[in-house]
C-alpha cells in the first residue's frame, strides 16, 4: 500500500472519530466571522467536487471518500434533504453490497447512515456491525478488511467466525472499534470486543506515553494521530464498560455519582494519563503545515472531554488559525491527492462538528439535578422543573440534562422561555396534579389549570426535544383534559411528541384568544383531538414536517379570523377539520401534505354550505379520503375527487392527487400510546406514493425528539428557528421533486 494512501486511510479513521463523539457544552473563543466564512467556501468546494451519481473520487475507496464527504456537509449544516446530500448518501447505500469488506469503508457508511437515521438503514447496520466484529483479530486489532458475512452471525457465538491471528494496525483498529460503537446503538454486542481494544492499547503503549502504527512491525514510533487513536478507543472501551454496567443494574442509571467522575477516573489512569501528557506535546506542533487528519485528532479528543487546553495550548484557536492560513482562494485545503478528503477534515474541524453525545455522556454521567440555566454563570441546577421555571428570569433558557421521566405538576408560563432537551437526552416530562399557593392539592374538576401538563398565559414559550406524556386520572365526571394550553402569547413547538395513554378524550394543544402556535418536526398524538382553537381574536397556526395522529385534527370555534399552514406533514385522522362552530374567516394552506382521513372536513363549511368564509390553497397534496367537504356532516355533493375539490375553492389547490397512503404505522386514529414515533409515518411499499418522483409529506429523519432533535438543532435551519423564524421543510422538499 503506498503511504500517501495509507495517510489518507489514517485521516478517514479519524474522519470516523470524529463523527462519534459527543456534543461538547463548552464554548471556545475564536474569530467567528472568519471561521463561518472559511466553513462556507470550504462546503462550496465539497459540494463542486461531487461526481453525476453523487460519489466522490478516491481510487479504491469511493464509498469512504462519498461518505466523508457527505458527512462533513450534514455535519456543516447542511440539511439531510439537500440534494447534494440526498445524491452522496444515496450513492453510499448503493454501494453497501455483499462485497463490501474494507474496514474503513464499512465504518463510514455505518456513520452515515446512522447519522440520516432512517429506520429502513437498520439492517444494513447491522450486517456492516457483524463483518466489523468479524473481522477482529486475536491481539484485539484490526486489519484493512473484514469477511464478508451477514447478521444472522450475529445470533449466537456458533454463528459467529473464529478470530484470527495477526496484531493488525492501530489505523485500521481505532476505525474498527469507531464503526462497532455506532454499530452497538442497534443492538450490536461488543462488550467482549471492547475488553480485547483495551487489553491491546495498555500492552502496547510506548515508554514515552504514545501509540505507533504498528506495535510490532516497522512503525513502532509513537505518532500524534496513533496516540489520539488509542487514547480514543480506550475511551470506549470504558463507555462501553459503563454502559453495560448501567444495563445490568438499570437503578444505577440515575444514581447520585458525582458528574464528571468517569472522566476524571479515566484521566487519573496511569496508561490514559501519559498517553494524555503526550498527546499534549504533539498538539504544540499544529500550523498551517500540519496534516489535516492530525489537526483533527486533536480537536476530537478537546471536544471529546470537554477541554479549551491540552496540556498547556488552547488548541481550537491555534488550529483554527492554521486552517485559516492555509486555506486556498477556490476553499480548498492542499492535498497531495487532489482528494476532497482534507477540505471535509478542514471544514469538520472548524465546525467542532459531532454525531451524538452517547460517549460523554457516559463519561460525564447524568447529574442528580437534571433542571439547569446554561446562560448563567456557574451552570446552576434545579431538581425539578417547577424550581427552575421559578427561578428563570424572561428569555432564559431552561436545559433538561437527563431522561426521566419527570413528573410536573401543571407549571404555568408568562415570560418569554425556552425549554430545551440537553444534547444526547430525550427528557419525558408527565403530567401529575400539582399544588395551589395554599399548598393544597389542586382538584381537576373544579381548577382550570390542574388540567393541563403546562399552561400558557403570556411570553413567547418554546419547547425543543421534549416528550410530552398525560395520562390523566380517572374519574366519575368527564374532564376537558389538555396537554398544553394556551391562553396568550406564542407557542413555538420544535420536535416534541405529545402523547396520551389512557385514552380519555386528551387534546394535544388547546388555545382561546389570539395565541400564535408554531409546531415543527413534531407529533401530536392523542385520543381526542390535536388541536383545539377558540378564535377570540385573529390567529395565525403553522403545522410544519409533524405528524397530526388523533380522532379529530382541528376543532375550530370562534368568530375572528384564522389561518392554518399546513407543510410537508401527515395528517391521519378520522375527521381533519370540524369548524360547526366557527363563524369566522378560515384559510388553509396545505403544501407537499398526506392526508389519510375518513372525512376532511364534513363541517369545515359555513351555514349556507358555500366556500364563503372559507378558503383552501395548496400545492402537491394527496388525499386519502372517503369523504371531502360538507356542512353539519353533510357532504356538498359536487366535491367527490381532487379536481372537483379545487375547483370548489376556486382553483387554490394545484396539483392534487387520490392515492391509496399506506404508513409504516397500521394504527387507528383515536389509539395513541407513549411509545409512537414520528418514522411510522413514514410511507410503506404498499402505499402508492412509496416510489413517486415527488416528495410529500414528513421529513422523518429529522422529526421527534431524540435522535430526530439531534439532527435538526446541527443543521442551518436551527439557527434560523433560534432566531425566532420558521424554516419551511417545503423549501427542501420542491428541490428534490424537481431532480
Amino acid at each position: 500500500m503506498s503511504r500517501s494512501l495509507r495517510l489518507w486511510i489514517v485521516g478517514i479513521g479519524l474522519a470516523a472519530f470524529v463523527q462519534s463523539l459527543a456534543h461538547s457544552s463548552v464554548i471556545f473563543a475564536a474569530d467567528p466571522a472568519a471561521i463561518e466564512a472559511g466553513r462556507l467556501k470550504g462546503l462550496e468546494y465539497l459540494k463542486s467536487k461531487q461526481e453525476a451519481d453523487g460519489s466522490w473520487v478516491y481510487e479504491g475507496h469511493q464509498v469512504g471518500i462519498t461518505a466523508l464527504c457527505t458527512l462533513a456537509l450534514i455535519e456543516n449544516g447542511v440539511p439531510l434533504y439537500d440534494p447534494v446530500v440526498d445524491k452522496g448518501y444515496k450513492s453510499v447505500r448503493r454501494g453497501i453490497d455483499g462485497e463490501l469488506k474494507q474496514t474503513y469503508d464499512l465504518t463510514l457508511a455505518a456513520l452515515l447512515l446512522a447519522r440520516v437515521g432512517d429506520r429502513a438503514d437498520k439492517a444494513l447496520i447491522r450486517t456492516i456491525g457483524a463483518r466489523l466484529l468479524a473481522g477482529q483479530l486475536e491481539s484485539g486489532g484490526w486489519t484493512y478488511t473484514c469477511p464478508t458475512v451477514d447478521a444472522t452471525s450475529l445470533s449466537s457465538t456458533a454463528r459467529a467466525p473464529k478470530r484470527k491471528a495477526g496484531m493488525g494496525d492501530n489505523s485500521c483498529t481505532q476505525f474498527g472499534v469507531l464503526g462497532l460503537w455506532v454499530c452497538s446503538r442497534y443492538g450490536v454486542p461488543i462488550d467482549e470486543a471492547m475488553q480485547l481494544v483495551a487489553a491491546r492499547f495498555v500492552d502496547s503503549q510506548n515508554e514515552d506515553g504514545g501509540w505507533p502504527y504498528n506495535p510490532k512491525g516497522t512503525k513502532t514510533d509513537s505518532t500524534g494521530a496513533m496516540t489520539s487513536a488509542g487514547l480514543f478507543c480506550l475511551t470506549v472501551a470504558r463507555a462501553t464498560k459503563i454502559r453495560e454496567e448501567l444495563q445490568k443494574n438499570a437503578a444505577t442509571r440515575n444514581s447520585s455519582t458525582a458528574k464528571g467522575a468517569e472522566k476524571a477516573t479515566l484521566l487519573q489512569d496511569p496508561v490514559y494519563a501519559k498517553g494524555f501528557t503526550q498527546v499534549g506535546y504533539y498538539a504544540k506542533g499544529m500550523s498551517p503545515g500540519s496534516a489535516r487528519y492530525f489537526m483533527w485528532s486533536i480537536e476530537r479528543l478537546g471536544v471529546l472531554l470537554g477541554l479549551e487546553r491540552l496540556g498547556d495550548v488552547k488548541w481550537f484557536d491555534q488550529g483554527a488559525t492554521a486552517l485559516l492560513k492555509a486555506q486556498k482562494p477556490d476553499g480548498s485545503w492542499p492535498d497531495s491527492k487532489e482528494s476532497p478528503a482534507d477540505t471535509a477534515f478542514a471544514v469538520l474541524f472548524l465546525r467542532k462538528a459531532n454525531l451524538g453525545s452517547d460517549i460523554s455522556r457516559l463519561l460525564e454521567g447524568e447529574p442528580e439535578q437534571a433542571f439547569c440555566l446554561p446562560g448563567r454563570e456557574g451552570l446552576p441546577r434545579f431538581s425539578s422543573l417547577q424550581e427552575a421555571v421559578a427561578a428563570a428570569k424572561p428569555g432564559e433558557v431552561i436545559r433538561i440534562d437527563g431522561n426521566g421521566p419527570y413528573r410536573c405538576q401543571n407549571d404555568l408560563f408568562k415570560q418569554d422561555l425556552t425549554i430545551t432537551a440537553g444534547f444526547g437526552y430525550t427528557p419525558v416530562l408527565e403530567y401529575g396534579v400539582g399544588y395551589d399557593s395554599n399548598g393544597l392539592r389542586y382538584r381537576p374538576e373544579k381548577d382550570e389549570i390542574a388540567r393541563a401538563l403546562f399552561t400558557i398565559d403570556g411570553g413567547v414559550v418554546t419547547l425543543e426535544g421534549l416528550r410530552l406524556q398525560m395520562d390523566p386520572p380517572s374519574g366519575s365526571s368527564p374532564i376537558p383534559w389538555k396537554i398544553l394550553q394556551v391562553n396568550g402569547g406564542q407557542l413555538r413547538l420544535l420536535n416534541c411528541a405529545l402523547s396520551e395513554g389512557t385514552k380519555r378524550g386528551v387534546v394535544a394543544i388547546s388555545s382561546k384568544g389570539s395565541a400564535g402556535i408554531v409546531v415543527k418536526n413534531s407529533l401530536l398524538a392523542t385520543s381526542a383531538t390535536a388541536m383545539q382553537l377558540d378564535v377570540a381574536d385573529n390567529q395565525k397556526v403553522t403545522i410544519d414536517n409533524s405528524v397530526i395522529f388523533a380522532t379529530k385534527g382541528f376543532e375550530i370555534s370562534g368568530q375572528k379570523e384564522l389561518s392554518i399552514g399546513i407543510y410537508a406533514s401527515a395528517v391521519h385522522t378520522i375527521d381533519g377539520f370540524v369548524a360547526e362552530k366557527f363563524s369566522g374567516e378560515l384559510s388553509v394552506k396545505a403544501l407537499h401534505d398526506v392526508f389519510k382521513c375518513d372525512s376532511l372536513g364534513m363541517s369545515f363549511l359555513g351555514a349556507d354550505g358555500s366556500s364563503n368564509g372559507r378558503q383552501w390553497t395548496g400545492r402537491n397534496n394527496v388525499y386519502n379520503v372517503s369523504k371531502w367537504v360538507g356542512f353539519k356532516g353533510k357532504p356538498v355533493v359536487i366535491v367527490k375527487d381532487p379536481p372537483s375539490f379545487s375547483k370548489f375553492f376556486n382553483g387554490g389547490e394545484v396539483d392534487p392527487s387520490k392515492l391509496t397512503i399506506a404508513f409504516l404505522n397500521s394504527r387507528k386514529p383515536g389509539t395513541s400510546v407513549h411509545s409512537l414515533n414520528t418514522q411510522e409515518w413514514d410511507l410503506s411499499e404498499k402505499s402508492e406514493l412509496a416510489f413517486s418522483a415527488k416528495k410529500y409529506g414528513i421529513l422523518s429523519a429529522i422529526t421527534g425528539p431524540g435522535g430526530g432533535f439531534s439532527r435538526f438543532r446541527e443543521e442551518i435551519g436551527y439557527n434560523q428557528w433560534q432566531r425566532g423564524e420558521t424554516p419551511l421543510s417545503v423549501a427542501e422538499l420542491e428541490p428534490l421533486a424537481q431532480n
